[in-house]
């Protein structure tokens, strides 16, 4: 697991955050990997927030 990704679940466990504030916490660990690992290319991180959207537009709705 990347280390920003292993600080934000240390930090959420430290601090007892509240349940908005958790997905707020894991997501940006997520960017901030994300964008190092393509070397700084802002797209990549854009690319994956897109995809969370698009896939919580929908959640929990089934046809």
């Amino acid at each position: 697991m990347a280390q920003s990704v292993s600080r934000a679940l240390h930090a959420i466990k430290r601090y007892n955050a509240r349940p908005e504030q958790i997905d707020q916490a894991i997501l940006s660990a997520i960017n901030v990997t994300l964008c190092l690992a393509s070397g700084g290319d802002d797209r990549v991180a854009e690319g994956f927030n897109a995809d969370v959207a698009l896939s919580g537009r929908g959640f929990g709705l089934r046809h």
